[in-house]
């Protein structure tokens, strides 16, 4: 198997194959500048490992969003330092290695990778190009890039749009020194990122506290409606394990249908309704906690999620329903009201 290393030091690595010792291991090493260029041109079964070494906060998501927008790929990180404090957290976003302090570099070896292999086999997590395993009852969607094979930068597609954003910004500046603060919402991002990825989305706009989340549309059913619902779920998990705040984060969700011209970036200068109307919803019509939806949105949710929809008013000629809370702070669903007696 090749395996390709993304470093800020690829001199490292050079010096390292020099000294011999690995002939037996298929090893490239690409500058992180090239990660995501590089990844586009690899068609291959390959193992990728991002090198840690040097990134901060900002840089780590960045590089992780991207290695997660490639969801057939099996990648790995290298911690020479030991900077990555959750290690769990990065097998939950799809990791099959890591190696840390007391490892680095060195350990990569034939042995390493056919260990990581099959590891990789075992959970499930499939190669680039190889046939998708049947889906689990119940399991977590897996991104695929077919949605997005015949998106193309420069021309007008429709999308389903998913708002995002953090509550309370001004009493969250007030509370927090502005480095903690950005460090904060910089996980905060790379979580979302990371359940949109699996749901064949992408992170789009995204300002200091929230963004936008493009679904291309096709036929059916979307994974849209679905992605807002699980980051609902997750709410509890990332407060508890990821979060870096001392208090829950709350924010709030829009979910509309429109279409704009995309491009991969430089989106400033984009203007289009669609985009407008979701901003215009998610900024002015949705209050605190809350998942919004036009009806439109609504109707690409798959069956057994309708019931989950209220109506909660009309916003600029179109009628808006609300997503029943799942997970209220009393610890049950939220009733229907419609059933009140």
């Amino acid at each position: 198997m090749k395996v390709i290393v993304f470093t800020l030091s690829p001199a490292t690595y050079r010096s390292m194959l020099a000294r011999g010792g690995r002939k037996s291991l298929d090893l490239e090493v690409l500058p992180i500048a090239d990660l995501r260029s590089s990844l586009l041109k690899k068609a291959e079964d390959a193992l990728v490992y991002l090198d840690v070494r040097g990134l901060n906060v900002r840089a780590r998501a960045s590089a992780f969003g991207t290695l997660r927008r490639f969801a057939r790929l099996r990648f790995g990180v290298i911690d020479p330092t030991g900077t990555i404090q959750d290690v769990a957290a990065l097998f939950y976003s799809g990791a099959v290695d890591y190696l840390g302090r007391k490892l680095g570099c060195a350990a990569l070896t034939a042995q390493r990778i056919a260990a990581v292999q099959k590891y990789a086999r075992g959970t499930g997590a499939p190669p680039r190009g190889s046939k998708e395993p049947e889906e689990l009852p119940g399991a977590v969607a897996r991104s695929s890039s077919e949605p997005w094979a015949n998106i193309v930068p420069g021309r007008e597609f429709r999308f389903a749009f998913l708002y995002v954003e953090a509550d309370d910004e001004e009493e969250l500046k007030k509370r927090h020194e502005p480095e903690n603060l950005a460090n904060a919402m910089e996980t905060f991002r790379t979580h979302i990122d990371g359940i949109v990825a699996q749901h064949g989305g992408r992170l789009w706009m995204w300002t200091r506290f929230g963004g936008l989340a493009l679904f291309p549309l096709g036929d059916g059913d979307s994974p849209a409606p679905l992605c807002g619902l699980r980051i609902l779920l997750s709410r509890i998990f990332y407060d508890a394990e990821v979060s870096l705040l001392p208090r829950p984060l709350s924010f709030r969700m829009a979910l509309t249908v429109g279409s704009t011209v995309y491009h991969e970036s430089d989106t400033g200068g984009i203007v289009s309704e669609s985009i407008n109307s979701i901003f215009h919803l998610g900024k002015r019509f949705t209050s605190p906690g809350q998942f919004l939806l036009t009806t439109e949105a609504a109707a690409l949710a798959p069956a057994p999620l309708q019931g989950y929809f209220v109506p909660a008013g009309t916003f600029e000629g179109r009628k808006i329903l609300r997503m029943l809370q799942p997970l209220p702070s009393h610890g049950e669903r939220e009733g229907d009201p419609s059933c009140a007696s």
